[in-house]
């Protein structure tokens, strides 16, 4: 049984890993307090203040008190005080990069900037690239062109060129089989670095012009090659303003040295062996200090960059089964099959729901009433009923006197849920409210009334998961289109209840094997067939020149009585040539769609203007909407049945999908025109998977193998926590390795003792806060 002051260490060490106040429900820095508040210890009672205003500081403040406090936990009462840190603090992979040689505040902050604030954060600060400077090679021998080449002399002579924007400086150098000269643009300084007999290092790209070799694009070494340590791999990493490669470099290579030899071991000897992967300390050395030139480097295909990425994806997987294992043995009181209120509601529906609607609400009815806790991912192709599925969950739960939370990624779609679900709901006595960031005495009257039980079903976006949002009794947690919403932002919503069902929804089309890896804790159900009544939507595709046949179609679908979006992927002008909304709106209220109403929606404006916006929409007092993919989830108004995409090409065939999503909901046949700049084979194929099909699932599967997993959802995939050096999508073929060896070790050994003791460890400390949420109180 461990002590009253390891649990807190436990948790404290969990809360390091994330610093949001969420290692405990109800909140970290509140538990911490009613706990110190127990003790006479002076110094422990100093802490009480400075944890209330633990929710504001920043990170690095964080940190520091954490620091302190683990130092408190342990007796050291030397350090005890909360005003001061420990001069020299045994070695540890979890403390401030303050301590490493050569940083100082200053220089702290700029590593802070990349995110790097322990010493494990700068171990795994990985070179997003690397450059091969080549063998030392003889001027004479120079081959010129984009390849770097690296030669050895001395400087000969130093020339002056005037120019109309003043003197450039030209430095010359030898190595006795020819001249190179250096043309030093803004780099007059080099005069005084690099003066005549000084031996040198030099690595550029090289061009031969009517004097010889010259180079613009150079980097040197002061030193001959036998005297200097010259290495051939350059590791390129992500700066900041202020810091330049060689102090990080520097700073890097002295972690290394103190640091490295405290790495421990995570992969059991029978992985490594059967991967052929290297000691995790010799992989992490291997990638910041390569040792031989491979294009696999550049790929993150090097056998230290697999080693690292299976580990990850390792931890990742077991955390998910073991998290799934643990839940499966809670025990929750069971909801009845049948529901009255439920029957009552598909009474007043005007349709009848597809099959696919009813065998997926029957699995989550038969989640509800196994007695175990469901936590359920329903993806569905846009517009196939994926709404109606959830507020029939929710209806379930709230038939039986529980409360439900509906968790969107947008105001406008949350506005739009609310609006909808309060029309079809409150002729129930369903008491529907809407919840909005912001402070105000409406706000604070509605939360008093969810925490007293006088509302049902609660739709909002992250103000949802503010602090101050407490339930009565919230029985269901349902999450749209999960992968805009981290996993830490769902197990948040997840803690305003003692254990909630969860239902997650996604209408962007997975491939099953890539789902079932990434939502390891989750049953998975699909919604594969469209309400009936839905038409295809015809889709054409003209280049930028032939606007004027899109504008012309849209012109006469709107007189005809309809209305119709554009949608641009910029807002205003830029260096870029591609359209934007403002410029677009102008375009079509002096010529295109002169006569009718035309306004324009983006994510800049206030909320208030977009909600205003989108309900004279919806009302039909705007004809046509020009907006950014603002729009593209969830938004539902039949009667619009046209639109155009501007730089169509601009967009991942995934997100083309979405947004016509938001025609093709009404009974008329609708029409997606695609405009795009039609140059390369690449942009024509992807536009003619638009326009040969409407099928979801496989339109992400093109998208897949078009352009690769890596811009499969676009910039980043949210729905799971950061990893150093994954990415889930681009090495999936890896995280499957991983699924099926979690599976393996879970079989063999469900607790991870014995051989697996390295891999729980590393699992609490890199995955535990998701893994073990909500366990402590």
């Amino acid at each position: 049984m461990e002590t009253r002051e390891k649990l807190i260490t436990r948790i404290i060490e969990r809360e390091k890993q994330k610093l949001d106040d969420t290692s405990v429900i109800g909140g970290f820095s509140a538990f911490l307090r009613n706990w110190l508040a127990q003790r006479t210890e002076k110094e422990a009672l100093e802490f009480i203040p400075l944890l209330e205003e633990y929710p504001t500081l920043g990170v690095q403040k964080k940190r520091e008190l954490l620091l302190r406090m683990e130092a408190f936990l342990q007796g050291k009462t030397e350090v005890n005080s909360p005003r001061q840190l420990p001069k020299n603090p045994p070695p540890d992979l979890r403390q401030p990069v303050r301590y490493l040689k050569g940083v100082g505040p200053a220089l702290e902050k700029k590593l802070n900037r990349l995110e790097v604030y322990t010493v494990e954060d700068l171990l795994y600060f990985f070179p997003r690239a690397y450059r091969d400077r080549g063998q030392v090679k003889p001027i004479r021998k120079l081959t010129g062109g984009k390849s770097m080449e690296t030669v050895q002399g001395k400087v000969i002579a130093h020339k002056h060129q005037y120019t109309r924007k003043g003197v450039l400086l030209k430095i010359v150098v030898s190595d006795g089989t020819g001249t190179v000269t250096l043309v030093c643009f803004n780099r007059n300084y080099l005069a005084q670095v690099l003066r005549r007999g000084t031996p040198l290092l030099l690595w550029g790209t090289f061009q031969r012009s009517a004097q010889g070799w010259e180079t613009a694009n150079f980097d040197f070494q002061v030193g001959e090659h036998q005297s200097t340590s010259f290495e051939r791999i350059v590791p390129v990493y992500s700066l900041t303003e202020g810091l330049n490669p060689k102090r990080l470099r520097s700073i890097v290579l002295g972690a290394l040295d103190q640091f490295l030899p405290l790495v421990e071991e995570v992969l059991p000897l029978t992985i490594r062996e059967k991967y052929e992967f290297p000691a995790k300390k010799e992989a992490i050395r291997e990638l910041h200090c390569p040792t031989t030139w491979e294009e696999d480097l550049n790929r993150r295909r090097s056998r230290a960059h697999l080693a690292l990425i299976f580990e990850e994806f390792l931890l990742f997987a077991l955390s998910l089964k073991m998290r799934r294992l643990r839940m499966d043995t809670v025990r929750v009181k069971p909801f009845p099959v049948r529901s009255a209120l439920v029957e009552r509601f598909l009474e007043t529906l005007p349709f009848a729901l597809t099959t696919a609607q009813r065998r997926v609400y029957e699995e989550i009815v038969g989640d509800l009433a196994s007695g175990r806790v469901m936590n359920r991912l329903v993806q569905g192709d846009v517009g196939s009923g994926k709404t109606i599925v959830a507020l029939l969950s929710a209806l379930h739960v709230i038939d039986c006197g529980r409360q439900v939370a509906f968790m969107v990624p947008t105001e406008i779609l949350a506005e739009q849920h609310y609006l909808r679900s309060r029309d079809l709901l409150s002729s129930l006595g369903v008491r529907v409210h809407l919840l909005k960031g912001g402070v105000n005495k409406e706000k604070k009257m509605l939360l008093e009334k969810i925490a007293q039980g006088e509302v049902d079903l609660v739709i909002g976006t992250h103000a949802l998961i503010e602090e101050k949002v407490a339930f009565k009794d919230l029985g269901l947690v349902i999450v749209d289109e999960q992968h805009r919403f981290g996993v830490i932002q769902r197990a948040r919503l997840k803690e305003k209840a003692t254990i909630p069902h969860t239902l997650v929804m996604t209408a962007t089309p997975i491939p099953r094997t890539l789902a079932l890896t990434l939502y390891g804790d989750l049953d998975i159900s699909i919604i594969d067939e469209k309400p009936a009544g839905r038409k295809p939507i015809e889709t054409l595709c003209f280049s930028l020149q032939e606007r004027f046949k899109a504008y012309q179609r849209l012109r006469k679908k709107v007189e005809e009585g309809r209305q119709g979006y554009v949608v641009c992927p910029a807002i205003e002008e830029s260096e870029e040539e591609i359209s934007n909304v403002k410029e677009i709106l102008e375009l079509l209220r002096s010529k295109w769609m002169a006569g009718f109403q035309v306004e324009m929606i983006h994510g800049r404006l206030p909320s208030r203007e977009k909600e205003e916006i989108m309900r004279r929409f919806e009302r039909g007092e705007i004809q046509v909407l020009v907006a950014t993919s603002v729009i593209e989830v969830g938004i539902d108004v039949p009667n619009a049945s046209v639109m155009v995409i501007e730089n169509a090409e601009r967009f991942g065939l995934a997100q083309l999908h979405q947004l016509r999503g938001r025609i093709g909901r009404g009974p008329r046949e609708s029409l997606c025109i695609l405009l795009a700049s039609l140059n390369g084979e690449d942009v024509r194929q992807r536009m003619q998977v638009m326009v040969s099909t409407n099928d979801g699932f496989r339109i992400a599967e093109e998208d897949l193998r078009l352009r690769g997993p890596g811009e499969f959802y676009g910039v980043r995939q949210h729905g799971v926590p950061e990893f150093r050096l994954a990415n889930p999508l681009e090495d999936w073929s890896i995280l499957e390795k991983a699924h099926n060896e979690a599976e393996f070790i879970l079989r063999k050994d469900p607790s991870l003792g014995n051989e697996y003791v390295t891999l729980r460890k590393a699992i609490e400390q890199r995955f535990g806060r998701y893994l073990f949420l909500g366990e402590i109180g």
